[in-house]
Order: C-alpha cells, then sequence, then structure tokens
C-alpha cells in the first residue's frame, strides 16, 4: 500500500524529508503547501507532487492526502498540526513539537479526539545507532546508567529577523538543538527530580547558549549544553556501573561509536552508513497507520510530553519567554 504525504511549509528540513520520502518504500509526496503559492509550486515540480496549496488550509483538507509532515517554524507547530488532525490526518511534526507542555497537550488532545496519529518528528530515535545503543544497554553491557552528557553547537550569525533568534518563530539554541541532548538524556534516563539550567540570552530575548544538569535522586545525573554562538564537539557519553558509550561527532546520526567496558580492550561498532536519515521515522509512521495506532510506542506522547515540561523548567529558570506566555 502507498502512503500519500503532504508536506506544510517547504523550507530547507522539508527538502530533506521530500528527498527521503523517495527513498522510503510505500511513500508518497501528494502535495505541499506554502503560504507563497508560487514557492509551493516550485516544491512541487521539484519533487514530482501532483498537487500544490498556496494555504496550510486546503491541504489540510484535502481527502487524497493520509500524512502530513509539519516543517513550518517552532511557533507554528501547534496551530499547523491541529489544523491537519482536525481533518483527520496524520501527523508528523517537526520537532520540538510545540513552544511549551500546554501546547503539546493541546494537540494530543486534538489527535485523540479525532482518533489521529500523531508523532513528534525525532528522527533520532529511529536511526541505527540508537537501536544498537539501546541493545547494548539492555543486555547489561553498561551495567546500570549512572550519568549521560551530550552538547550540540555550531556558530550562527545573529539575524533578530530569522527562526534561531526570533522568539515569534520559537527562536533559541534550545529548542532548536539543545534538544537532541534533551532527547538522549531523557530517553536513557527519564524524567530528572531536580535541575539547574543557565543560559546568555541574545538581544531577541533568544537564549543562544543554554546548558542545565539534571539530578536524580538515586544519584543519577546528565549534563546538556546547546550553543549558536561557536562549534563544540558535538559528542556523547553514556556512562554505567560497568562500562561506557562513546559517541563522535556528530553523535546524533552517527554510524559508529565505542563501548569500553570495565577490565576489556574497547570495542568499535561500524554501522551501516544511512543515507539520508529520515526515512526511518517515515517507515515507523506508516508502520503505525498499518497497525491502527494513534501514537507510537517507539516515541509515545509521553516522552513528547516529558521533553516539553522539562524544556519548560529550563526557560523557565533561563528567562526565556515566548509571545502568548
Amino acid at each position: 500500500m502507498n502512503y500519500k504525504w503532504g508536506i506544510i511549509g517547504p523550507g530547507k528540513i522539508a527538502n530533506k524529508f521530500a528527498a527521503a520520502l523517495e527513498l522510503t518504500e510505500g511513500a508518497v509526496l501528494q502535495a505541499v503547501a506554502s503560504r507563497d503559492a508560487e514557492r509551493a509550486r516550485e516544491f512541487a515540480a521539484r519533487f514530482g507532487a501532483p498537487r500544490h496549496y498556496g494555504s496550510y488550509e486546503e491541504l489540510a483538507s484535502d481527502p487524497s492526502i493520509d500524512l502530513v509532515y509539519i516543517a513550518t517554524p517552532h511557533g507554528y507547530h501547534c496551530e499547523h498540526a491541529r489544523l491537519c488532525l482536525a481533518n483527520g490526518k496524520a501527523v508528523l511534526c517537526e520537532k520540538p513539537m510545540a513552544l511549551s507542555n500546554r501546547q503539546v497537550q493541546a494537540m494530543i488532545g486534538v489527535a485523540r479526539a479525532n482518533q489521529c496519529l500523531l508523532m513528534e518528528a525525532m528522527w533520532t530515535r529511529f536511526l541505527p545507532i540508537m537501536e544498537r545503543v539501546t541493545g547494548l544497554i539492555g543486555e547489561g553491557q553498561l551495567g546500570a546508567i549512572r550519568h549521560v552528557r551530550a552538547d550540540f553547537g555550531f556558530k550562527a550569525p545573529f539575524n533578530p529577523e530569522g527562526r534561531l533568534y526570533n522568539l515569534r518563530l520559537g527562536g533559541g539554541s534550545l529548542l532548536d538543538i539543545g534538544i537532541y541532548p534533551l532527547f538522549l538524556c531523557l530517553f536513557l534516563l527519564g524524567e530528572p527530580d531536580e535541575l539547574l539550567a543557565s543560559a546568555h540570552l541574545a538581544p531577541t530575548g533568544a537564549d543562544e547558549t543554554c546548558q542545565a544538569l539534571f539530578h536524580y535522586r538515586d544519584g543519577r545525573s546528565a549534563a546538556i549544553h546547546s550553543t549558536l554562538a561557536c562549534q563544540t564537539s558535538i559528542t556523547a557519553e553514556i556512562a554505567g556501573t560497568e562500562g561506557m558509550i562513546r559517541i563522535p561527532t556528530p553523535w546524533y546520526k552517527n554510524d559508529r561509536f565505542l563501548l569500553e567496558r570495565t577490565g576489556e580492550e574497547p570495542r568499535s561498532f561500524d554501522l551501516t552508513p544511512m543515507v539520508n536519515g529520515f526515512e526511518y521515522q517515515i517507515r515507523e509512521m506508516m508502520s503505525c497507520l498499518d497497525r491502527g495506532l494513534t501514537e507510537s510506542p517507539r516515541m509515545p506522547h509521553s516522552l513528547s510530553l516529558a521533553m516539553s515540561r522539562v524544556m519548560d523548567k529550563i526557560r523557565g529558570q533561563c528567562g526565556i519567554r515566548y509571545p502568548g506566555e
């Protein structure tokens, strides 16, 4: 069976997603929508989509579309996802799911009311490296996990109107790239009992740099760091009572990692290189539809809610506020 996809927001990340659809068996790009009709037409022509729309409402109401990928700026995720869900469409919403936990709850509420599949597009979750790492952890290769550390940083020119620094668009390092380290920590350790966060804010009020320490009552800990001010190592470590996994740059999409067990020689794992990376989450969405699911058991609503709750707490400590809050 072929599933027909629609894309809302034909920007940079949508180009990568459309290319991944071409690589994924059973996936077809049916339509693209933009507020700029000419931009939608050009995108549709580039990727062979038979339909293009100059409004999101038209795409959401198109009965031929099974699933919609939301690729608009963070500040519009909630509005656009709810529009599609209310029209009975399955939705893959680009991360972060929304600006706040309140918005994520609202999106899930609409999905449940309409019995529609909704998943956050945390593509790293489905990559072979994440499957292999979690498999080793499940086998007890690291013993009990005690600490996780990850970072993500690059140099981004300051543009107060661009999506990285504009609060109206959901700007800031935490939501844009800090969500990768945050996901890893919460996926492996769960929500922390306490956290301590700090940030350096740009003149727009968006966080240029953000860092947080997580503490758990049983002694586990985690540390995350994100920045738009400089290039960082983009590495990760997962440490347990029996060993450690080191993932080199770029940790969130690598094809290799190192396992260091106490008293043993380090083992290097080299996986089959991925082609695009987005195809794995596309397959997950279609598999969920095949099974009649309204949420993915591998990227459940509970994890998206947890990430949004923790981001709310971090932003609260750092004084990062989005319009309307």
